[in-house]
């Protein structure tokens, strides 16, 4: 299978889950009202965020294990490694929230009660587990399954969220279990698979603890920077402006994020081409890759700034009409969020995970420090210029710099040969 069709399928299947996730959301609102629907959100948000800060990206780690290692281990290591460390993790993550929960009294957590953020975080393995499956499979260039789990498991998660919400009437902790059904699923039709293809064994290597656990100590800050990059703005919009200055802007940045599925999954297709060749042997392979899904991406942002008005309306209503204003002024950020997402792989595989740290942090300072000066000048505009100043200028230059490396140093590897741009 080409690498196109793979990041088309990958693409679908991950536009899939988001499309019934916001059918969720839509059906939600309906069903259990804004209070209900408040702490649904609430509740998946705490989980996302847990999982988040403690899977210590060693999903991306593995890539860079892959390249580095002289021995690389085999999918039945990874599976037994990866899925040690998962079952830690989690276990800290849930001590963690059940620490925080006491000590505050649940105060902490906005009067969500004990029983629906127990139902929340019971997923928080899971999500761990998703987040190192993908890069398994990534690496081992078994993405199909992945989309195959996605389809199952987001579908039989919407089916439940009907039953136990609509049938049943089980309101909010209905709700959470549908979800965490689906996700339950997504991780059984993950693992079986690769349990079957490791030969029906799986092995922990102790000595590959250490050293994933250093290479993702350094893109983990990189992944928290950039998780909290996106909600800076949300905050300071939220505390200098208001709640409904939130929700337009919110909007459009998710709108945005739609954009970015396909260099999303763009991204595990390159995973799995460097764990078979080095940075240098595949740079050819994945610069002609990025340059075709960028010219894409260019291409459907005109469509998208062309139709903003409709699809805003479309999804939320004439009520968000300013939002479309916004979408507009934030699509120039699609290129460079997505050149910088493509571009990763060769920064993991390359060993040069604490520049691109450093990076990272020094541009997360900046979008703080910026934000907090132009936000209460400016109003959401002022959100709008910090972001286009860093992922339409800053961003996209720093990558274009890095490509240019990184052909240098191929041209070098390959003898000094002419490496054509396609």
């Amino acid at each position: 299978m080409s690498d196109l069709r793979r990041i088309a399928g990958m693409s679908i299947a991950r536009g899939y889950g988001v499309l019934l996730s916001m059918a969720t959301l839509f059906v939600s609102a309906r069903l259990l009202g804004p209070a209900g629907r408040g702490e649904f959100a609430a509740a998946l948000a705490w989980a996302s965020l847990f999982a988040t800060l403690f899977n210590l990206s060693l999903g991306q780690a593995l890539q860079h294990r892959l390249q580095s290692a002289v021995v690389k281990p085999g999918l039945a290591e990874q599976l037994g490694t990866l899925g040690g460390l998962a079952a830690l993790l989690s276990a800290l993550a849930l001590a963690a929230a059940a620490v925080l929960y006491a000590a505050s009294g649940g105060a902490l957590f906005k009067g969500l009660t004990a029983g629906l953020m127990a139902l929340a975080l019971a997923a928080v393995p899971l999500l761990v587990w998703e987040q190192y499956a993908s890069n398994i499979l990534a690496a081992s260039a078994q993405t199909g399954l992945l989309n195959r789990a996605q389809y199952g498991g987001r579908t039989v998660g919407f089916v439940a969220f009907f039953l136990l919400v609509m049938y049943w009437q089980w309101g909010v902790p209905g709700a959470l279990a549908a979800q965490l059904v689906g996700q339950m699923l997504v991780a059984a039709l993950v693992a079986w698979p690769l349990w079957r293809l490791a030969g029906g064994r799986v092995r922990w290597m102790r000595a590959d603890v250490a050293p994933l656990l250093r290479s993702g100590a350094l893109i983990h800050l990189t992944t928290v920077s950039a998780f909290l990059l996106d909600q800076v703005s949300i905050l300071l919009i939220n505390n200098y402006l208001g709640k409904q200055d939130v929700g337009y802007y919110q909007l459009a940045q998710q709108m945005v994020g739609l954009l970015l599925i396909v260099p999303q999954s763009a991204l595990m297709v390159i995973y799995g081409g460097l764990a078979g060749a080095g940075p240098d042997a595949f740079w050819p392979q994945q610069r002609r890759l990025a340059r075709r899904v960028l010219a894409g991406l260019a291409l459907v942002s005109a469509v998208a700034w062309l139709l903003a008005p409709f699809m805003i309306g479309l999804v939320a209503g004439a009520a968000f009409a300013p939002s479309a204003d916004m979408f507009r002024a934030l699509l120039p950020t699609v290129l460079g969020i997505s050149l910088a997402l493509l571009m990763t792989p060769q920064w993991i595989s390359r060993g040069l995970l604490k520049l691109n740290t450093a990076l990272t942090i020094a541009t997360s300072v900046a979008v703080v420090v910026c934000s907090a000066l132009a936000i209460p000048r400016y109003g959401v505009d002022g959100a709008i210029y910090v972001r286009l100043g860093v992922y339409a200028v800053w961003v996209p230059l720093a990558q274009l710099f890095f490509w240019h490396w990184c052909n240098q140093r191929a041209r070098a590897a390959a003898g000094g040969k002419n490496l054509k741009e396609e």
